[in-house]
């Protein structure tokens, strides 16, 4: 009898325990560092980063967990608020981890999106203090899922309330200060209707050769905190982002005023159009007193993880001639090739190539140079030969490599395998893109027509013929890996890897961290001149921070770091490049050359000396040191401290001391001090 009643007992606890951990508001996971608090009304949860006492809360505007956007069963597509369902349930996997199931979303008019479930994985890791979040599982029934913002304006910094950034690594990187003044000194109108015509919202994709962003993470900070979320490996949310911005778009069409308060957030966006695919999730690591530079060093450290870090000084064991980047000027000398062979006057003999080679080294001084020419072969890409005998055949280029490499030099032809160009009097359709009917794909593009398993074996044809008739050291191959997509990525990486086993000094345009085992330099990871983001942002070397000493960056042509465009500004071109550890771009055609003379010197006084000796080094730090964010500082491991000032004010630092408009202040690994500016004169004749 005593048994059955202890049986019993035990029983009726258990039940009442099943009772509680169901009915119960809140669960919470928790270690030495964090407290994640998940309550079942919503599906919300808030973070308390415990050293720092920083509460990061739930959506500000609507109490949203998620955002959900799907088609219902009237054909029409809508966004619904999944902490409006009509069922919340909360079930707690071991000490650490909780499962919360949304079902039956709600739409704003009040019907329900019968039989959608969104399941989401909340679990914090005690060992390292990061909170994942993943979604596990959804179900459509008779309407079709989109997409899904999860967690949605989490981890979000009120507008001149939380003094801070949100963090992109957007290209290089830049940071979005969560404040107005002084962001934008006179530009503060401009900043300040981005809120009303929709630029400061949008949606940046992964890996691509656009807006996009170079790196799979992002974050938020204040004075008191940083949170940066790292995702999976092999996965392709986009980002939304939400700059300073309070909704407006969301009123519009119904002529109202919003009711929300500006704040900056950074949402994942994930497809779910496909059912029962994997998701996957995000990393979120939570830092006291972080900013953008902590968040940069926390991903690098994931980088080396992940297979993507591989160190120059590596590469250099590996090849010596990898030692002829550091301070060299990359000089990309435009013939018409591949847009046009033997262009009207565009293309130069290679007598002419000779000539400017020997030029930048006789006359202009410069001890470190790669040489990229356009305008070599006789054929447009994808055939990447013969050399043209019109210019002056093999004899007449190998004359020109050879000086080169005389000079300790780099060159390299350009080459592409994945374009296909419709002037070209032999175009075909017989490497592009098909469907399995033999319909054409990816036909908007010049750049991106060649199916990437052909490309492998386009590249096999001709370059070690190449390589060998020219004794070449470096290689250049264009527009292929600029993006990183999937679709495809099997040939690419294939092309990558053979590419890289002929133990050249390898190049390629924008680059992306896929290929930084593969690769030594990239032409590119700059910004670009008109997205949304440039009018409120601010460069940030981000890309840098985590990469410096895996990858040289040098300048791109289209983009307005490029050192000779109409978009830039060779001041601060210069300025930036010291400052960031980067390379000089310079890029002319044939009868532009001369005219580029004071820009070689320029570069090679100023920025050469100082990429030399941090080339191999970890970019370890950049601040911003004035309030206009012009006056900035960044610090390598090799010792190397810059200043610059990228505005045209005179403006003092912390220590009393002026730095000049477009000015700069290095102080060498020696010790040494180089400091100058740059001053706009006229000459009157």
């Amino acid at each position: 009898m005593e048994m059955i009643k202890k049986i019993t007992a035990l029983c009726i606890l258990t039940l009442l325990f099943c009772s509680t951990s169901f009915a119960q508001k809140t669960i919470t996971l928790e270690d030495s560092k964090v407290k994640v608090t998940v309550e079942n009304k919503t599906g919300n949860f808030t973070v308390t980063e415990k050293t720092s006492g920083q509460v990061w809360n739930p959506d500000p505007w609507e109490n949203a967990a998620g955002l959900l956007t799907l088609v219902d069963s009237k054909k029409t597509k809508q966004t619904v608020n999944i902490s409006n369902s009509k069922n919340i349930e909360l079930t707690k996997k071991g000490k650490n981890t909780v499962v919360i199931t949304f079902s039956n979303p709600t739409f704003k008019d009040g019907s329900v999106a019968k039989g959608v479930t969104i399941q989401t994985k909340l679990s914090l890791d005690t060992k390292t203090s990061k909170l994942r979040v993943e979604i596990i599982s959804y179900t459509s029934s008779n309407h079709k899922l989109l997409s899904l913002r999860y967690p949605s304006r989490y981890f979000s910094l009120k507008t001149d309330q939380d003094i801070g950034a949100a963090v992109i690594p957007q290209k290089q990187g830049i940071i979005c200060p969560s404040y107005i003044f002084p962001m934008n000194g006179g530009r503060f109108c401009k900043w300040d209707d981005t809120t009303y015509n929709n630029k400061s919202i949008g949606t940046l994709e992964l890996f691509n050769n656009g807006t996009g962003l170079s790196m799979p993470w992002w974050g938020t900070y204040n004075k008191k905190s940083a949170v940066v979320g790292i995702i999976d490996k092999d996965v392709r949310p986009k980002l939304f982002f939400n700059i300073n911005n309070n909704g407006q778009y969301l009123f519009n069409a119904e002529g109202k005023m919003s009711t929300y308060q500006r704040v900056q957030f950074l949402d994942p966006v994930w497809d779910i159009s496909t059912p029962n695919q994997k998701i996957g999730g995000i990393s979120y690591s939570f830092i006291p007193k972080g900013d953008y530079v902590d968040m940069a060093k926390e991903y690098r450290k994931e980088a080396k993880k992940r297979g993507h870090f591989v160190s120059l000084k590596d590469k250099l064991a590996r090849n010596p001639d990898v030692d002829k980047l550091p301070g060299s000027i990359y000089f990309g000398i435009y013939g018409g090739y591949p847009h046009y062979v033997n262009m009207p006057g565009m293309a130069f003999t290679f007598n002419d190539l000779k000539d400017m080679i020997t030029t930048i080294h006789d006359t202009l001084k410069v001890d470190n140079a790669f040489i990229h020419a356009w305008g070599t072969f006789s054929n447009y890409v994808p055939n990447n030969w013969p050399i043209s005998e019109e210019l002056g055949g093999v004899k007449k280029l190998r004359e020109a490599v050879d000086l080169t490499n005389k000079y300790g030099y780099l060159y390299s032809s350009y080459h592409s395998y994945s374009a296909l160009l419709e002037n070209d009097p032999d175009f075909s359709t017989e490497f592009m893109w098909k469907d399995a009917n033999g319909k054409l794909q990816e036909t908007n593009s010049r750049w991106a027509r060649v199916d990437s398993k052909y490309q492998l074996g386009l590249a096999k044809k001709h370059i070690t013929e190449e390589i060998k008739a020219l004794n070449l050291k470096a290689d250049i191959t264009d527009i292929t890996f600029a993006a990183y997509r999937e679709k495809g990525k099997e040939g690419r990486i294939a092309l990558a890897k053979y590419i890289d086993s002929l133990n050249l000094v390898n190049g390629t345009e924008h680059g992306q961290e896929a290929w930084i085992p593969y690769f030594d330099m990239f032409e590119g990871l700059t910004y670009l001149g008109n997205p949304p983001l440039s009018t409120i942002s601010k460069k940030a070397p981000l890309f840098s921070l985590v990469y410096h000493d895996a990858i040289a960056v040098f300048g791109k042509i289209q983009d307005p770091d490029n050192e000779v465009t109409n978009n830039g500004d060779f001041r601060i071109k210069s300025l930036r490049s010291i400052l960031f550890g980067r390379g000089t771009t310079i890029f002319f055609a044939p009868y532009e050359f001369n005219g580029m003379a004071d820009m070689i010197k320029m570069a090679n006084k100023l920025v050469s000396p100082i990429h030399k000796e941090t080339f191999y080094a970890e970019l370890e730090s950049h601040e911003y040191l004035s309030k206009d964010f012009k006056v900035q500082r960044t610090k390598f491991s090799n010792g190397t401290t810059v200043i610059v000032n990228v505005g045209n004010v005179d403006q003092k630092i912390e220590n009393g001391q002026t730095i000049p408009g477009y000015g700069y202040y290095v102080t060498r690994e020696n010790g040494k001090i180089n400091k100058g500016s740059f001053k706009v004169s006229l000459l009157q004749e």
